[in-house]
């Protein structure tokens, strides 16, 4: 149970950084997540898509320009009217900045691009040093904790990528999973090629607690645990994970992924109620975005760095254009406990349903802006109600949280979310509509059975077998992604074959160690997404020269034609499909004996994945040559692996 002004320990620790104009707020509830509403679903998560984005740091095309990541050395600096200071209160130098851009070396940049691993919960910052950098200290809102240098904490044993070293060689600028910057090179780990395989290879479970310690098999600390933070183990016992014989892992503050429960959610929420504020994981502390990456990292969800980026995951429904009495009725309407962020410039929170019939939400906050531009403050993570401090005097009705709030998003979705968010279209109710004016429907509620499936889908029926994205390639083998509404692709990618080649753009397939060219749909992002994976593909090629046997020689995209022994359309005749090396593939027509085949490596069945394909060589009815477009899939098993209806 959490005291309902726990903040007054922050005031005492913060003190002579904190303004007269600040004042502490009532946060108005328990400070205990078992207030909160039952949440009633039982959630299975993929979080093989988590899995896969932090090892996509290793092998990832780098596509920021060394301009793009110097972006804190244009942006902190000291101009007319703007005065940057340091610990004491006292101006940053025009030197000092010198200095700092001089250490960062970025004239080395990509010049090493060594996979590393971090050993400890780790800063990364912005400038490779570890001084502060305030604005006014005299101003509600600045000076201690926020740090502008100060960007984020990466977990232990997090996979980052090494693009070169500081010229004191105390820094590496690396890239992690969300967020570029520089992390004390002493944290690092470097690997070989042969240790990201093993790494990979491992299995993994998330941290449910915060600070507990973690030990090696000497009894030796190593780091603390942190919700948020993932590790590898290769062997268990019913009291701890275990890595090689080198860390030991209680279970008493870890576990596999857990299934996003009623139970599951109030026990980390509560490990981190009361937990104060940190700017940029400041003291090892969280700020908003940092807050929900982590409570969702914990369950295996995958979320941006900020605030803005994690506003646009899944399904957006904009609010700014409404009062705050309209803007109640649809979070009410639409928005779902724990599963809905609400974003404003600056900040984003937890929707946590109703209490005592006012609207809460968990999160993480500084405070209140007043009417003397000072803060009512809240100073870490709570419940609170979305007007709190709508009965202070000092607190104007358009700084309240509700007041500022602009879109609410889902972050799981429905199947008609999916469509949408996968093809730009809406569904209302049961009908779908597109641009010209023209609309189908997206359910016919008939029961079928595999044929009526295959011959016959509506819309939603290509949704009903589970794929399994991003999961070893032993996997139950399913024939997710072969019922395909003809319809539906004709609308998205062209109603005949002229008018599917008129959509047709041309994409250079692995340019560096294939250079060939074909013919892609530019459609709904299709052809971007198969040069992505190309770029991809390209980089792996050149790192393990193994697999380009299996790329060097496609079979081809577009092709309009019948699948054969059938009268349905192939994947193909919409230019969305590419078959690579036929003479290293298997497909079940082919076959003599019918059983199942694939000399496809994993390694480019995930590239493709990542990117909105589906592999032929997941289904029953197996073809491992086959690539195809269908990012519904991705959307829809990002966040899920059991069905699951929202409404």
């Amino acid at each position: 149970m959490k005291p309902i002004f726990f903040i007054i320990s922050v005031i005492l620790m913060c003190g002579c950084s904190l303004k007269q104009q600040q004042q502490i707020l009532d946060l108005g509830f328990e400070q205990n997540a078992t207030i909160l509403p039952k949440f009633e679903d039982n959630i299975t998560i993929n979080h093989n898509v988590l899995l896969s984005k932090y090892f996509s740091v290793w092998s990832e095309e780098i596509t920021q320009n060394q301009g793009d990541l110097m972006w804190a050395f244009k942006t902190y600096k000291n101009s007319s009217k703007k005065t940057y200071y340091g610990e004491s209160g006292l101006p940053r130098s025009q030197e000092w900045f010198k200095k700092q851009k001089q250490n960062a070396n970025f004239d080395e940049f990509k010049t090493i691009l060594q996979p590393a691993l971090t050993l400890t919960n780790t800063v990364i910052r912005n400038f490779p040093t570890f001084d502060k950098l305030f604005l006014n200290v005299k101003q509600a809102g600045e000076g201690y904790p926020f740090d502008y240098l100060q960007d984020s904490i990466i977990p232990a044993l997090s996979p980052v990528l090494i693009s070169h070293y500081s010229k004191d060689k105390a820094f590496a600028f690396v890239r992690s999973d969300a967020i570029w910057g520089f992390v004390p090179t002493i944290n690092l780990k470097v690997l070989t090629k042969n240790e990201v395989s093993e790494f990979k290879n491992y299995k993994f479970g998330a941290f449910k607690f915060d600070n507990f310690p973690v030990l090696d098999t000497n009894n030796q600390f190593k780091f603390s645990s942190r919700i948020g933070g993932i590790f590898p183990y290769n062997d268990e016992n019913k009291t701890h994970f275990v890595l090689k014989n080198q860390l030991i892992i209680s279970k008493d503050f870890s576990s596999k992924f857990e299934e996003l429960n009623d139970e599951n959610i109030k026990i980390r929420l509560n490990n981190m109620l009361g937990q104060n504020y940190g700017w940029g994981g400041e003291n090892g502390l969280r700020d908003c975005s940092l807050f929900l990456k982590d409570y969702f990292a914990s369950f295996g969800i995958w979320l941006p760095r900020n605030s803005k980026e994690q506003g646009k995951i899944g399904q957006v429904i904009n609010l700014s254009n409404l009062n705050n009495e309209e803007k109640e009725k649809m979070i009410k309407k639409y928005a779902i406990p724990f599963l809905t962020l609400l974003y404003m410039p600056g900040h984003i929170m937890l929707y946590a349903g109703e209490v005592n019939g006012s609207l809460v939400a968990v999160h993480d906050a500084w405070g209140i802006r007043t009417k003397d531009d000072g803060r009512a403050m809240i100073g870490g993570i709570a419940i609170t109600d979305l007007q709190i401090g709508k009965d202070e005097p000092n607190i104007n009705k358009k700084a309240l949280l509700l007041s500022k709030i602009k879109s609410m998003n889902t972050i799981i979705t429905d199947e008609k979310s999916a469509f949408e968010m996968a093809y730009n279209i809406k569904i209302d109710g049961n009908t779908l509509k597109f641009e010209d004016g023209s609309q189908m429907s997206f359910d016919d509620n008939q029961t079928k059975n595999y044929d009526k499936y295959l011959n016959n889908p509506s819309i939603k029926d290509m949704l009903a077998y589970k794929y399994p994205l991003l999961e070893p390639l032993n996997s139950l083998l399913s024939d997710a992604g072969r019922f395909r509404n003809s319809e539906f692709f004709n609308k998205i990618y062209g109603m005949d074959k002229e008018s599917v080649k008129a959509n047709l753009t041309e994409i250079i397939w692995l340019k560096n160690s294939v250079n060939k060219k074909f013919k892609f749909n530019s459609k709904n992002g299709a052809a971007k997404a198969l040069q992505k994976v190309s770029n991809e593909l390209d980089i792996l090629v050149q790192n393990e020269p193994k697999f380009k046997k299996y790329l060097d020689n496609p079979s081809g995209t577009f092709n309009y034609r019948i699948i054969a022994k059938t009268n349905r359309l192939s994947a193909h005749s919409w230019g969305i499909a590419i078959d690579i090396n036929t003479n290293l593939s298997d497909y079940w027509q082919w076959s003599k004996d019918g059983k199942y085949k694939n000399q496809i490596p994993k390694e480019i069945v995930e590239i493709f994945e990542k990117h909105g394909f589906i592999w032929g060589g997941r289904w029953q009815h197996f073809d491992t040559m086959h690539f195809e477009y269908r990012p519904e899939f991705s959307v829809y098993t990002n966040s899920r692996q059991e069905s699951f209806n929202l409404i």
